[in-house]
């Protein structure tokens, strides 16, 4: 039975760090008004992931 609390690695702390800058990043934009309707979204989010795909081949 472990007894300490196990101690969060700094990996982890800064993939958290770099989420929660995403989210802030996002919630920014929406209060400004920078959206991009349902479709539009998806639709750059299939570009972009395409063009990711491409780069690595």
């Amino acid at each position: 039975m472990e007894l300490t609390k196990k101690i969060p690695t700094t990996d982890k702390n800064q993939e958290n760090n770099h989420l929660l800058r995403m989210l802030d990043r996002g919630i920014d934009d929406m209060e400004a008004g920078r959206e991009l309707p349902l479709e539009d979204a998806f639709r750059k989010i299939t570009e972009l992931r395409d063009a990711r795909r491409n780069a690595r081949i």
